[in-house]
């Protein structure tokens, strides 16, 4: 007779049903619960699981009628609760609120009752704390008051307790550095008391001040005997990015808050920024192929023995030592599981088979895999696996497991693509040899065979090199083995304001003439308008929000008002469900092709003959801010640029030096006239 446990469950934050048994090989009971949809097996608590559902006890005794001699046991619900269970009448019980006005957080202490312990639990908007029986909240407005009613609708008394900032305002900021302080001279002193004060007065929290206090006069003491206040921004950001070598990252970014708040609000300087490049953290482990895919993959693959290391290092995922320690004897226990995780049984199966080939070839010996009658060590079962790889040209398995490195970096999707692509084509290159046998020589020789191609496509070849070999590898490449192509400086092409007008006056479709002006008044990329939403422009402020931009960086940028009835009646004429521009399928977005076509058709109609491409819109944008005198801080952060350098090649265009001077033929002309040419003959 078996007996079958079902049980409400909370698993990962969500509800589920637990089916609890004794696990017996191809028994009706087993078969049954693998055929349940979205069942899924938890190794934490060793049984199958399906989703929640109301009626799942009449649905699972009709689901489990044809088995013969089961028992059916349906449990409580399986649910975190208070210690003390004794049941206590609900009006002579008192919730106690505790909000701490400070830290931001709303604390109930949690009274000897069930019942309001489940309905606190269902708002899902806090967490409760097993050791000090109680529940912490945000402390956010709606969630205070929707807590209140909840309580107060329950039954029950509430008592509440506000934990707010001493009355008394506080005078001065406690240090944590004094003796770092005790070395600034006068003049650094001075600039930290007036740093202080304006802390006190701006009012922020006091623990906010104690750190920006504290990188503040690490600041001055590393610039003693400096002109603090005449720094340039140049020489803040070297400071800055130098930091960043021996800086955690908050702690760097204290240090940049504690900074920008003394240049921005105590010298009342423009807004700085500094965007210091990102660490890339890089996935460990080996990457998992399915089972079909890592099938179609090892086909070529000869012997049993290296088709099963293929599948257990990148199918099963089981780690180098699990594999070197894998006995003869364990074909049971390897199978058993096998199932126990879920596997399918044609998975099983095939795992059977390879398990009876090995030892089909295998006369005799303790381990699976065997080194000279001894266990893999792991760095050779590792260059084993690698070897066999090289050996057979096993591509996919490179490519797999770099796509899923790659997918773990911020890295956009383009680069992404041409990253793998660059690198999978080098490996072919050298048959797939794993990258850590790759001397530098080798590598420098490939970059000489592409040292025609364009520098653009060399500097790529170099990124891709040093991400794989020195951030996922951990091999240095030295300089003189990888050098980067000359880059040559070209000043963005941009269109004057009239040739503007021009391609937007000769535009009748209103679709074709909005395009053209949201790009020219936002300055926004082509990708960015690409994915623009209609919830995404504000027209109250007249601004658009970018969101996920380059970088994976939201940020706002501009929109005109003289726009607002061309986007009104592009809306009802062309009635796009969710991007402003969408192509013939609704809900997708408008191609780049089409939007290319849309600024060539309009360029030719103007009269304009050189090529012209979407970004010179954007370069138009830059540019004729400049000419009217804007900040170079706030157009790089319209444009979205993370380098100040980014943005000041615009500069190169918009010159007033270059307006002042005169050519000397000009002086020429204007001294001797048109008629140059001909001197004046002698009688």
């Amino acid at each position: 007779m078996s007996v079958l446990t079902i049980i409400p469950i909370d698993h990962k934050g969500e509800k589920k049903v637990a089916l609890s048994y004794q696990y017996v090989v191809n028994s009706d009971l087993d078969r049954l619960t693998r055929a349940l949809p979205q069942r899924a097996f938890s190794s934490s608590r060793k049984c199958w699981y399906i989703p929640f559902r109301s009626d799942y006890q009449d649905y699972l005794s009709q689901y489990y009628a044809s088995v013969e001699g089961l028992e059916i046991v349906f449990d409580g619900e399986d649910v975190e609760k208070p210690i003390n269970k004794t049941q206590v009448p609900v009006d002579n019980l008192t919730v106690v609120m505790k909000v701490d006005k400070i830290k931001r957080k709303i604390y109930i202490d949690q009274p000897s009752a069930p019942h309001l312990f489940g309905i606190i639990k269902a708002t899902r908007k806090g967490f409760w704390i097993k050791e000090q029986k109680c529940w912490v909240f945000p402390g956010k407005n709606d969630i205070y008051t929707g807590l209140k009613q909840l309580i107060n609708g329950s039954g029950y008394q509430l008592r509440e307790i506000r934990i707010e900032s001493p009355q008394k305002a506080y005078t001065e900021i406690p240090v944590r550095n004094k003796q770092e302080i005790e070395r600034l001279g006068p003049a650094e002193k001075s600039l930290l008391h007036t740093y202080s004060d304006t802390l006190l007065l701006k009012r922020l929290r006091p623990s906010t001040c104690q750190i920006y206090v504290h990188f503040f006069t690490r600041f001055l003491s590393d610039h003693l005997n400096q002109d603090i206040g005449n720094l340039t921004y140049h020489e803040i950001y070297a400071y800055i990015k130098s930091k960043s070598k021996e800086l955690e990252n908050t702690q760097l970014k204290q240090t940049i808050a504690a900074i920008k708040f003394f240049y921005e609000r105590v010298m009342d300087r423009d807004r700085m920024f500094f965007h210091l490049q990102k660490e890339i953290q890089i996935k460990g482990g080996t990457v998992f192929i399915p089972f079909k895919e890592i099938a179609e993959i090892s086909e070529s693959v000869g012997l049993a023995s290296d088709r099963m290391l293929l599948y257990m290092a990148f199918h099963l995922q089981l780690k180098y030592a699990e594999i070197a320690g894998l006995r003869v004897d364990a074909k049971d226990a390897f199978v058993q599981e096998l199932r126990v995780r879920g596997f399918q049984e044609d998975v099983v199966d095939h795992f059977k088979v390879l398990f009876d080939g090995i030892l089909a070839h295998q006369t005799s010996g303790i381990y699976l895999f065997e080194d000279q009658g001894q266990a893999y060590q792991v760095s050779k079962l590792h260059q084993k696996i690698y070897g066999i790889i090289q050996r057979y040209r096993l591509r996919g398995i490179y490519q797999a497991q770099y796509r899923y490195i790659l997918d773990g970096t911020d890295y956009s999707e383009k680069t992404k693509q041409m990253y793998l692509g660059t690198f999978i084509r080098f490996l072919e290159y050298h048959h797939f040899k794993h990258p850590s046998q790759i001397r530098n020589e080798e590598i420098r020789d490939y970059m000489v065979l592409h040292r025609e191609k364009s520098p653009s496509h060399q500097d790529n070849m170099v990124n891709a090199f040093k991400f794989f070999f020195e951030k996922v590898h951990k091999s240095e490449i030295s300089d003189k083995f990888i050098i980067r192509p000359r880059k040559g400086f070209f000043l963005p092409d941009f269109f004057s304001r009239e040739e503007i007008e021009g391609m937007i006056s000769v535009t009748e479709n209103v679709k074709h003439r909005f395009l053209i002006s949201l790009f020219y008044c936002s300055g926004m990329r082509r990708e960015e308008v690409r994915q623009l939403r209609i919830s995404d422009i504000d027209l109250k402020t007249d601004r658009i929000f970018i969101r996920a931009a380059k970088g994976n960086k939201d940020r706002y940028t501009l929109f005109s008002m003289h726009l607002h009835a061309d986007l009104k009646e592009h809306l009802e004429k062309e009635h796009p469900r969710l991007y402003v521009f969408e192509g013939s399928i609704p809900g997708l977005p408008y191609s780049t092709s089409s939007m290319s076509n849309v600024l060539k058709k309009a360029a030719l109609r103007s009269g304009i003959r050189r090529q012209v491409h979407l970004h010179m819109l954007r370069h138009s944008f830059a540019t004729h801010l400049l000419e009217d005198g804007r900040d170079i801080r706030y157009i790089q952060e319209l444009m979205g640029h993370r380098n100040i350098k980014t943005t000041t090649r615009y500069t190169q265009i918009v010159s007033d030096a270059l307006h002042a001077v005169k050519s000397p033929f000009d002086k020429m002309v204007e001294q001797r006239g048109t008629n140059f040419t001909q001197q004046d003959a002698s009688p």
